[in-house]
């Protein structure tokens, strides 16, 4: 009939209709993909770019402190050495400093040995690797060497309160010492020194090379360096 022909056809153009809104969302959502995608790619690059210029940022702060930090720790660990062999380098100025009373005006003589001569070049090497190697005695980090120049070397205790320097003149060797010693820095001096004592003797007396050769020639008369050791504590057995 007329009726349901009519109602056939309403029924066959809304199913077109629905058809072509589902292939309208299909083909919007095709053509939205490479969009969505574009914006995510582009939010992923600011994103790396932003943390590279952090990662650059905190890298261009660090790097010149940690340089800084080895440079420091560098010369702190080969001052001595350095300047053993003529190399010592001018040090940085600091507002601290690891030997306070250096400056005292009025030292106190612990000893002189007269020589008749002396090598002060060869003398300030043997006796300065033997501070090297005196440097964690009793423990680790109780004393700590250092060059004054070429020819005055330091021996500075843990605590700061005192030192001694070791003077290599033209007529002999010179021990004075700086400062107001603790007890414990007394308690140990000694124990040092009688080690200087025993490598200046060796130096001295040891060995088959001539006496024009050697790096220290003693004065003749009189035994200088156990009259030096009189002046220290005994040393402990």
């Amino acid at each position: 009939t007329d009726g349901s022909r009519v109602h056939l056809l309403a029924l066959v153009d809304g199913k077109q209709r629905h058809t072509q809104q589902i292939n309208t969302v299909s083909v919007s959502m095709m053509t939205s993909k490479p969009m969505a995608h574009r914006v995510i790619g582009s939010l992923l690059m600011c994103l790396l770019v932003v943390k590279l210029c952090a990662s650059f940022q905190t890298g261009r702060n660090l790097l010149p402190h940690d340089r800084r930090h080895a440079r420091a720790q560098n010369r702190h660990d080969t001052s001595l050495a350095a300047g053993l062999f003529g190399k010592k380098e001018q040090e940085e100025p600091s507002s601290s400093t690891t030997q306070p009373q250096a400056d005292a005006p009025i030292p106190t003589r612990l000893f002189n040995i007269p020589a008749k001569s002396i090598k002060p070049g060869g003398m300030r090497v043997v006796l300065g690797f033997s501070l090297i190697g005196l440097q964690n005695t009793p423990d680790q980090g109780s004393w700590k060497a250092n060059q004054s120049s070429d020819t005055v070397l330091d021996m500075v205790f843990r605590d700061n309160s005192a030192m001694f320097s070791i003077t290599l003149g033209d007529d002999g060797i010179s021990v004075d010492r700086y400062g107001t010693p603790s007890l414990p820095y007394l308690l140990q001096e000694s124990v040092i020194l009688h080690s200087v004592l025993d490598e200046i003797d060796s130096i001295a007396n040891e060995g088959d090379a001539e006496a024009k050769d050697r790096l220290l020639q003693l004065e003749e008369e009189g035994d200088a360096i156990e009259e030096a050791r009189s002046t220290l504590p005994a040393r402990p057995q």
